[in-house]
């Protein structure tokens, strides 16, 4: 091989690592700001989609439970893209997206049941409820009482950090692991 050809052979080797590295890059801050990596940093386990009993003899369904270091997360996950306008007493949010409007039904008061719920299953330990909305959401005026953005889900509820939950968090998980059902 001449020099010419180890000249353009490190060249293309060269590029292709390049290559690699942008590409890597671009993996590793899209899963940063994935909701998995969001929900494997603040939390020990998960449930998704299972119901619980609730206090009135039926069943309530769970998007998500999670084992924070704050007690027990219920989530509810919203995916939306646009300008939120909402009220807490009207029955109906709405999504403005240029010219695309979608209507949603108020998450809160389902919210306030499903924490409810949970608490009924786990009384010694802190439950508390969210609604998540994800992607490029804006919110008009103030957000919602209980709903958040993927950066204000992490600033409230810290990284779960290496050591195990504190025992009467674990009973209490366990608890209602073993009341849950999948759906």
């Amino acid at each position: 091989m001449n020099s010419a050809q180890t000249m353009w052979l490190g060249l293309g080797l060269a590029s292709a690592a390049a290559l690699l590295l942008v590409v890597g890059l671009v993996v590793f801050f899209r899963r940063r700001q994935s909701l998995e990596f969001l929900l494997r940093r603040i939390s020990w386990d998960q449930l998704r989609d299972v119901v619980i009993p609730d206090d009135v003899e039926g069943e309530i369904h769970l998007d998500l439970a999670l084992l924070t270091a704050r007690g027990i997360l219920v989530l509810e996950v919203r995916r939306a893209a646009g300008t939120l306008f909402w009220g807490e007493q009207l029955q109906r949010w709405t999504v403005l997206d240029g010219a695309r409007r979608k209507v949603i039904d108020n998450p809160l008061p389902g919210m306030r049941a499903r924490r409810h719920a949970v608490h009924a299953l786990a009384p010694r330990v802190p439950v508390d409820g969210r609604v998540l909305f994800v992607g490029p959401v804006q919110v008009s005026g103030d957000n919602p009482p209980g709903v958040v953005l993927s950066a204000e889900l992490l600033a409230e509820f810290p990284a779960r950090g290496k050591a195990p939950p504190p025992e009467a968090l674990r009973a209490a998980w366990n608890d209602l692991r073993s009341a849950a059902r999948p759906i």
